[in-house]
């Protein structure tokens, strides 16, 4: 069985060695992050099974086609249409299509190939729409083949790339995408009060106040005041009275340090606690113990582990270690949108 397995670069090392311990599998092809792997074992079930943290995702494969340099999109759809139908895809099955073009050497864009493919599937009188979908079929070009499989369409987050959903979005900064891409991973529904530990410059309070919560921002730094206002927020900065200010506004930027601010929030039940200050791994974890006095129980911790060498499961198991006292921890994982660190969710015990 072939997979297209993608890993972090930076976390690579600990990647394959994570993906060895889950199946044996031998590489196919490669291009930086982007796997094909060969494998007699079944890696979904067993990303799942063993809540893999550095391997992020992983799609099946059940055909594939050699791409001609002088027939380019005629010779990907030739290898689309018999993966279609040996498949057994009803022409009705609303087809939802995705492409990753890897080495990207003929000039289509992603979203251009989507479409020129899309229409020559409804040439073919199949049915291809991103509205209400049946079928997700993908395709994956690399070094001059055509990779693709299909699935049923159930999660809207499952994508080939990341980056682009999100770039695609209201997410405008890297921090947004990083806590968004936690919330539809983790599949977090909280709502309430919120910290936000490292605030500046507001990504994650930004994405926290517009999604229901009220935040208190915790950042010695200045926030992007004129986003947070573009974004319909009503933001007040170092107030007299927190719990007046929470009450009238959607973020209170506290321009003080997370050990400073402690004190001060001393009192107020919280229902998120959020966690991205540029720290190494046990000092992050032992300021998230200390305001765990604040949070009440089932309450959410998002948190990232900032990776100083590539000995990243190191920082993991410190961290596990820290937290495990205070906090029933769900997942660690790379997220695609992470760069030098690791998500950690958890619920406060």
């Amino acid at each position: 069985m072939l997979y297209f397995v993608q890993i972090a670069t930076f976390f690579e090392e600990s990647s394959l060695k994570e993906l060895d311990g889950m199946v044996k599998f031998k590489i196919i092809d490669r291009q930086l992050n982007n796997l094909i792997i060969e494998t007699g074992g079944n890696l979904l079930k067993a990303i799942g099974k063993k809540k893999a943290t550095f391997v992020y995702s992983a799609f099946p494969l059940y055909s594939n086609g050699l791409i001609s340099k002088n027939d380019y999109l005629g010779s990907i759809y030739k290898a689309l249409l018999k993966a279609v139908k040996g498949s057994g895809i009803a022409k009705d099955e609303v087809i939802r299509l995705e492409c990753y073009d890897i080495n990207n050497r003929e000039g289509y864009s992603a979203k251009d190939l989507e479409v020129r493919l899309g229409k020559m599937l409804i040439e073919d009188g199949y049915t291809a729409d991103l509205i209400n979908p049946v079928r997700f079929v993908y395709l994956i070009l690399l070094n001059g083949t055509c990779y693709i499989g299909q699935e049923k369409y159930e999660n809207k987050s499952r994508v080939l790339n990341p980056l682009r959903l999100y770039s695609q979005t209201e997410h405008t900064s890297r921090a947004e995408m990083k806590i968004a891409e936690a919330f539809e991973s983790f599949g977090i529904k909280s709502s309430g009060i919120a910290i936000d530990l490292g605030a500046a410059p507001g990504g994650w309070s930004k994405f926290l106040a517009r999604t229901g919560f009220k935040v208190m921002a915790v950042d010695t730094a200045k926030l992007d005041y004129k986003s947070l206002k573009d974004a319909g927020l009503k933001v007040v900065v170092d107030p007299k009275s927190l719990q007046k200010a929470l009450d009238e506004c959607n973020i209170v930027h506290v321009r003080a340090r997370a050990a400073d601010f402690l004190k001060k929030a001393n009192g107020i039940g919280i229902d998120l606690l959020a966690d991205d200050m540029n720290m190494d791994c046990r000092s992050s974890s032992a300021e998230v113990l200390k305001y765990a006095s604040l949070m009440r129980k089932g309450s959410v911790l998002i948190m990232t582990i900032k990776c100083i060498t590539r000995n990243a499961p190191k920082y993991v198991a410190q961290a596990r270690k820290m937290l495990s006292a205070k906090f029933s921890i769900k997942a660690i994982k790379v997220l695609p949108v992470n760069r030098q660190e690791v998500t950690l969710y958890a619920i406060r015990k």
